[in-house]
């Protein structure tokens, strides 16, 4: 047990306030609970007594907590949002000779849409060729990105500029703009703002927060943060860092999973596996829903092995989190993964409050997936986590479309829109203050990536018959199959690869073991690349690796 324990109540903030109802709301807001009424949604959930009934998150802390306002934030925030806004579209990088093809906009190779990635324009030129590098990696998945450097400006300048491209997303590198909403009182960032470009966000007394929001309430596009927990969101080594990592994990290099853990702390057991098995089966998930065994320390173990996929949920404050232990608590605080020994999970979904609040420094869930230097490698790539005392809720609704092969941003932006075309209240004060932070563009599966070996990468052969072995790292897991698709210049139209002409040249399926013979077609230039289908689900490519034929 941790010798951080303490044998007295955390103090509390945020508790659950009595709110005034009408009549057609989903939920009310009661004492230390949300009750909600299940007969507005469409469909039955796993956890459907859980969500009924569920006892409210509140900010707690090991000392007193005093929480970054509004004000504070446009303390900080003072030089650079008083100046004009001002948006530069940046030049895109352009692929090379082998995939040049890309350079041209066309549905074909990205089919994905476009999407737009905003840099504060303080940073860009430090930051400028890890963007690059992001933009020509997205590019390979079918995702148009363009670059763009953002100065001054309001969160309404943004969003417009956002609503204007009309994207299917957008990445927010550094300090970009937070908008700000406020309940009662209650104030935080909500960069839903940004992602609902057609609904009514109202601010009556002109205060620069917005009271009120209505219209069409669902969002139009996914929005991931890049806000360092460091330097007031501007700390251009963690994101350079950062998306090392992000390029690391396209490509195998960062360790694979196919996992996840549900760590529940006491006044949530019933969340169970927190749905996880709507993505994974139940064999590959690890959940701790006893009251006696979360405690800090077992956090601490769990969290720093390799998975996919983490939920906590746990009474938590911007800067760390509480454990119930009996009669007392035990806390992680941002400094023990700053410094100490970082998390080693790739995703994370954060039930908890306040550690999404990116506006503070050292806020919690920036340390999930952002790392100084020393201290261990952290894993983390992209966290869903709350800026304010509530969090997601109705996890299924996130899940299922992440276990049916769609990205995070996408999933995320499902998870919305299944909360219906109205927000009572009670949803706003629980919803209102998420914030996904990281790349919107990826999921588990995109890291589960074997490694091509032989051929060398640009490897030239002159033997005559064309007789040729592939090889690669595979992916330890369980029951992993592989395709492997070989591709060969001026094959099926002169000067072109098959994939530049929508084709496949060829292609094996349903491999058990890291390598293939096979016989080339001819004196000329060839590539391959090696993919894994585990459980069903088909993972990312690897990079194309290159070789060539003589005779």
């Amino acid at each position: 047990m941790s010798n951080e324990k303490e044998r007295k109540r955390a103090p509390v903030l945020g508790k659950g306030k009595e709110i005034n109802t009408i009549a057609d709301l989903h939920s009310k807001i009661i004492g230390d609970r949300t009750v909600f009424n299940l007969q507005t949604y469409p469909r039955r959930y796993k956890l459907h007594r859980a969500y009924a009934n569920v006892k409210n998150l509140e900010f707690r802390s090991r000392k007193a907590l005093r929480l970054q306002m509004f004000q504070d934030y446009l303390s900080i925030k003072e030089k650079a949002l008083a100046q004009a806004f001002k948006a530069t579209t940046k030049p895109r990088p352009a692929y090379s000779q082998n995939e040049a093809y890309r350079n041209t906009h066309s549905a074909l190779h990205y089919p994905k849409g476009s999407m737009l990635v905003l840099v504060d324009a303080a940073i860009y030129d430090a930051v400028a060729a890890s963007i690059d590098r992001y933009v020509l990696d997205v590019g390979r998945e079918g995702y148009r990105a363009t670059i763009h450097t953002i100065q001054g400006g309001s969160p309404a300048d943004v969003r417009k500029y956002i609503k204007n491209h009309n994207p299917v997303g957008a990445l927010l590198v550094g300090a970009i703009a937070a908008p700000w909403y406020d309940i009662n009182g209650d104030q935080f960032p909500c960069d839903l703002y940004y992602m609902d470009t057609n609904g009514t966000w109202t601010d009556v007394d002109g205060n620069g927060k917005f009271e009120g929001h209505t219209g069409d309430l669902n969002p139009e596009v996914w929005i991931g943060r890049l806000w360092t927990p460091k330097q007031s969101g501007n700390d251009a080594a963690l994101i350079n860092d950062y998306f090392t990592r992000n390029h690391k994990f396209r490509v195998g290099m960062l360790g694979h999973a196919r996992s996840a853990l549900a760590y529940v702390d006491d006044d949530w057991t019933a969340f169970d596996d927190c749905a996880f098995d709507a993505m994974f089966p139940s064999s590959a998930i690890t959940k701790y829903t006893d009251p006696v065994t979360t405690d800090a320390d077992l956090y601490k173990v769990e969290v720093n092995k390799l998975r996919s996929w983490v939920q906590l949920c746990a009474h938590s404050w911007p800067q760390g989190h509480q454990f119930t232990v009996g009669g007392g608590h035990e806390w992680i605080e941002a400094p023990y993964f700053r410094d100490t020994n970082p998390p080693d999970a790739h995703f994370y979904n954060l039930f908890c409050c306040g550690p999404g609040r990116y506006t503070d420094a050292d806020y919690m869930a920036g340390w999930y997936i952002f790392d100084k230097a020393g201290g261990g490698l952290c894993r983390g790539l992209t966290a869903i986590a709350s800026a304010k005392s509530g969090s997601m809720l109705f996890f299924e609704d996130f899940y299922t479309p992440l276990g049916a092969g769609k990205v995070i941003g996408d999933a995320y932006v499902d998870w919305w829109k299944a909360r219906g075309p109205v927000h009572d209240d009670g949803e706003r004060y629980w919803h209102y203050g998420m914030v996904l932070l990281g790349d919107p563009t990826l999921t588990w599966w995109k890291g589960n990536v074997p490694q091509p070996t032989q051929p060398a990468d640009g490897q030239v052969f002159n033997h005559y018959p064309r007789k040729i072995t592939f090889k690669w790292i595979p992916v330890n897991l369980s029951g992993v199959k592989y395709t492997v698709e070989v591709d060969a210049f001026h094959a099926i139209r002169a000067n072109q690869w098959a994939e530049q002409t929508g084709q496949v040249f060829g292609i094996y399926h349903n491999l058990t073991t890291n390598s293939l013979n096979h016989t080339f077609v001819g004196a000329q230039p060839g590539r391959w690349r090696v993919r894994a289908v585990i459980g069903g689900v088909t993972c990312a490519w690897s990079p194309w690796s290159y070789f060539k034929f003589t005779v």
